[in-house]
């Protein structure tokens, strides 16, 4: 994963920036007809990961080849498959893909895969129509890089995110299941646009509002022009990093909740923005979009079907 992008998976949906919408249409099958028997199964289901830098793997095996799996809510599909690394029937090309930091790829989709197994003791068998792409990039972060667990895999349930515990823990039902023992810091309401697996929320900083999505295939970015980030550094709400082009953030707040403070940052100009933004449907001229160096500060849970985030104390 590479810092500028808020997910390599979100290039999947944005194919027709380079493919034509046409082609896709015939050639590619609609959302639930990918990977349809790799869902999450049970009303609560943990499922371990460990750390590689700022990403949650989970530990798997696929037609026999172990390797990890990136725990990554920016992805849609259920699985996605580094084709690089893994020996895969032969698929076709239904379009390009591209990186929010520029690279292309080619889309494939696969017939299927014999069996996959996750840690935590999920198996399944034959998986059908399976994306496939090159993803040698990600190998440089860790060299066993299967693919991508993506959101269509929980659909339906909350997921608690523990970083400290290093694990996931899905909910089919609700807050009675998921707040019990817990003691819950906030609790923020968010809304989803064109993508049903990003979160989107309004925080501030200083006194400039921030249009905010989360995902935890990344780091953590602020887009922004330059004169905002200007005065943000002039009220002493943003400092820069010294040798880097990454910003301190003082505080983020959203509406509900207390004041965050965000270390490190990466500072992009709003332009560079554009090419996942408009996939999730974010217009906003300030965006945040907050991983790794957020969610470590508390256990969170991602309340999909109520649209709330609650942040617990770890």
């Amino acid at each position: 994963m590479l810092r500028t992008a808020i997910t390599v998976a979100i290039a999947l949906v944005l194919a027709d920036a380079i493919a034509t919408p046409a082609a896709i249409a015939q050639q590619a099958p609609h959302d639930a007809e990918i990977a349809p028997e790799f869902r999450m199964k049970g009303d609560v289901v943990s499922i371990p990961f460990v750390m590689v830098r700022e990403f949650p793997f989970v530990e798997a095996e696929i037609n026999g080849v172990k390797g990890k799996l990136l725990l990554d809510t920016g992805a849609l599909e259920a699985l996605s498959l580094n084709h690089n690394h893994l020996k895969l029937p032969e698929g076709r090309v239904i379009g390009r893909g591209n990186f929010a930091s520029g690279q292309t790829y080619e889309i494939v989709l696969r017939p299927s895969v014999e069996k996959v197994s996750l840690a935590g003791g999920l198996t399944y068998h034959r998986i059908t129509n399976l994306y496939s792409q090159d993803a040698t990039q990600l190998e440089h972060i860790t060299p066993d890089f299967l693919g991508w667990l993506g959101h269509a895999f929980w659909a339906g349930y909350a997921v608690k995110f523990d970083y400290k515990a290093l694990k996931a823990t899905f909910y089919k039902s609700g807050p009675a299941a998921f707040l019990k023992g817990e003691i819950v810091v906030a609790a923020i309401p968010f809304q989803t646009r064109n993508r049903p697996n990003i979160p989107v929320l309004t925080a501030m900083i200083g006194d400039a509002a921030f249009e905010t999505v989360l995902d935890t295939g990344q780091y953590g970015n602020i887009y922004a022009d330059t004169a905002t980030l200007e005065h943000l550094a002039a009220i002493g709400a943003v400092s820069p990093t010294q040798g880097t082009g990454d910003l301190n953030i003082l505080a983020v707040r959203f509406r509900e909740g207390p004041a965050i403070p965000m270390a490190k940052l990466a500072s992009h100009a709003i332009e560079e923005a554009k090419p996942f933004a408009k996939g999730i449907g974010v217009t906003s001229p300030r965006i945040l979009s907050l991983g790794y160096v957020f969610l470590k500060q508390y256990k969170t849970v991602w309340d999909y079907p109520n649209g709330t985030l609650y942040l617990l104390k770890p």
